[in-house]
């Protein structure tokens, strides 16, 4: 579970942070996009679905981004959308996006995240996937901060790989669309 200290994160912000000077008053709007429409095929279950410690793994996503205080949750659904929807249930700032290309890849649901993400006029987001339960909310609302600071790409490194959880400015919402197929945000991380 990766925790952050500031040295830490300066060293994973410096290569993209870009200092954006604004109104401290009027807070930055910043989403979490919940990575949920895939079918799991190389496990063989929905990975969204499976239960720890009485929660399952999407449900327990959408309330570490919410913990860490993203203003509204999208969660991307597909394959098995009516059960992931269900998982989630009726929870406030939560919304649903429907990928119905979620056979093309990992890219084709960060896309319709950031589409429902432009939607709603978010600053950025906070990129997750549903498979990395032991993430703090704690360690994501580190990354947020990083952001809010002025950063405006942050990302988590584990094992000397970059990758989600992210977080993202809206001025990166064009070039994380072009991603196709399997291409993920971490992808387009490690290649800046």
């Amino acid at each position: 579970m990766p925790r952050f200290t500031q040295r830490q994160l300066s060293a994973l912000t410096r290569n993209w942070g870009l200092f954006i000077a604004r109104n401290t008053s009027t807070p930055l709007r910043i989403g979490a996009i919940v990575l949920a429409a895939g079918s799991s095929s190389r496990l063989g279950e929905s990975k969204q679905l499976i239960d720890l410690d009485g929660s399952p793994l999407v449900r327990r996503a959408v309330y570490s981004a919410r913990d860490a205080g993203a203003h509204q949750i999208i969660v991307v659904v597909g394959a098995l959308a009516e059960s992931v929807i269900a998982a989630v249930g009726n929870l406030p700032d939560v919304a649903f996006a429907l990928n119905r290309n979620w056979q093309s890849g990992i890219a084709s649901s960060l896309t319709s995240g950031i589409e429902a993400a432009r939607q709603l006029s978010l600053d950025g987001v906070l990129v997750m996937t549903t498979d990395q339960p032991l993430i703090s909310a704690v360690s994501l609302r580190k990354l947020i901060e990083a952001f809010e600071s002025g950063h405006r790409v942050v990302a988590s490194a584990y094992d000397d790989i970059v990758g989600v959880p992210a977080v993202f400015g809206s001025e990166h919402f064009d070039d994380l669309m072009k991603l196709e197929g399997d291409e993920g945000a971490g992808r387009w991380l490690r290649a800046r």
